[in-house]
């Protein structure tokens, strides 16, 4: 009996690790025995670009949530940065204004950890009003219009190629092994971990509690801020109406696949990556196989409930409760 409780916990240990490679090695394997244009090096090029867009999101979402928080007005939050940042393009020029649209999605997500740390407005209200107020101020500053980009470098952000790869699958990696230095490496990622796991005990320990969560929103908005131009690079415009629909679920879906404790305190960036890329190709070899778009959902819905209840059990084969 010892000697199987070891193999069990050893399994479970690793299943962050292993777990979700495995389970996309699997789906990938299916899918290119029923269908051909699946496996194509063209296809999987493709997929990856449109992994990008939700992975590089579920960067800052992942920060959020093993804070011990949630923000659901990203989606908004990508569009209005969108159509600032890309109607400065006549006037300032492509460079500049990714740089604004930055700074603006920065900035954004400033407001909402200062709401949250400084009026003690729970991060949920909060954003839910924000993501109200976003989308608004989006529909208000366009006039409900797209705006639409001819920029060469804005584009080149999401439609450009370094070396056959696209940029934007470039950028995604470079901003994962960005966050991966600042969450594993520093100080600041370990006081993120340590908020999210006991915010009291965090704070008798010296940190400034209120400081990490300023700064893990405003991480949250930088994140969003490099997927609204690549995104809205991407389409070749910014829609205040369609830009973002939805977003906030998806990368929160990637960061839960990935194995992020929905009570904080415990995460995996690696594994959100690989939930991104999940998600991304089961739709994809779904609809090569023409599968009813309303059933693709159902699809991720069964993968999320599937890979929560082995993280659940992961736990539990532990010893360990899952904050």
């Amino acid at each position: 009996m010892v000697r199987k409780a070891g193999i069990g916990a050893k399994i479970a240990g690793r299943w962050d690790s292993y777990g979700l490679p495995a389970l996309f090695v699997v789906l990938f394997l299916v899918f290119s025995i029923l269908s051909p244009t699946f496996r194509t090096s063209f296809n999987f090029i493709s997929n990856l670009r449109f992994t990008s867009f939700i992975g590089i999101g579920s960067i800052g979402m992942a920060f959020c949530i093993m804070n011990g928080d949630f923000d659901i007005s990203v989606g908004s939050m990508l569009a209005l940065v969108g159509v600032l940042g890309s109607s400065l393009l006549p006037l300032v020029g492509g460079v500049p204004a990714v740089f604004f649209a930055l700074v603006i999605a920065s900035f954004l997500g400033f407001v909402n950890g200062i709401f949250i740390t400084k009026l003690r407005i729970p991060a949920f209200i909060t954003t839910l009003g924000t993501m109200f107020i976003f989308r608004s101020l989006a529909f208000i500053y366009t006039d409900n219009a797209p705006v639409y980009i001819s920029n060469k470098f804005w584009l080149f952000m999401g439609n450009g190629k370094v070396l056959g790869i696209p940029f934007a699958i470039i950028i995604m990696l470079l901003c994962y092994c960005a966050a991966f230095v600042l969450l594993r490496k520093t100080p600041f990622g370990r006081f993120v971990i340590a908020v999210g796991t006991n915010r009291e005990a965090a704070r008798l320990s010296g940190i400034n509690v209120e400081r990490v969560k300023v700064l893990v929103f405003t991480i949250v908005g930088f994140f969003v801020g490099v997927a609204s131009v690549v995104i809205s690079a991407n389409l070749g415009s910014a829609n205040p109406g369609m830009l973002g629909q939805g977003y906030e679920f998806q990368v929160i879906t990637a960061v839960v696949l990935g194995g992020t404790a929905l009570g904080g305190g415990d995460g995996n960036l690696w594994g959100a990556f690989f939930a991104a890329m999940i998600i991304t190709f089961l739709k994809n070899g779904l609809g090569l196989e023409q599968v009813n778009s309303y059933w693709q959902f159902v699809a991720v819905g069964l993968v999320l409930i599937f890979a929560v209840s082995m993280n659940r059990i992961k736990y539990t084969v532990l010893g360990q409760k899952e904050v």
